[in-house]
């Protein structure tokens, strides 16, 4: 029996290198530093069943907005009818001192109204905070 071997076969090498590029380029991003960050402003979550959804609650808040404004209206009922009168006793004044003194009244009858209206916006803002508008 006669086996066949397989021939090895010998091929010359050749002696020069190959350039090639490589196959993968590695991407390298250039890093960017924020200056500053800033958060999204936080909202509150919506719950069912809160509190502020209970007809209790509700009532509660629409009669705190119908005392609000009826104490906004009856100051400036009054607030008004003193600057009315004030600035009536100014144009009706003979002397200066009069006319200086009424003014000064509508003054402060005006500065009044201005803190009431200062502080009917307080209380708004803090019922518009309760019911999530703001």
């Amino acid at each position: 029996m006669r086996t066949t071997r397989a021939r090895q076969v010998e091929l010359p090498t050749s002696r020069r290198k190959i350039k090639s590029s490589p196959a993968v380029s590695l991407w390298r991003p250039e890093i960017v530093l924020a200056t500053s960050i800033t958060t999204a402003p936080t909202r509150r979550s919506v719950v069912l069943a809160e509190p502020s959804n209970r007809p209790e609650a509700l009532r509660t808040q629409l009669g705190a907005a119908h005392s609000l404004l009826a104490s906004l209206d009856e100051a400036r009922d009054s607030l008004g009818a003193a600057a009315a009168s004030a600035h009536a006793r100014a144009a009706d004044a003979t002397t200066t001192r009069d006319r200086v003194s009424a003014t000064f009244a509508a003054y402060r009858a005006e500065a009044a109204l201005d803190d009431v209206l200062t502080g009917a916006w307080r209380r708004v803002s803090a019922l518009m905070e309760e019911r999530g508008l703001r």
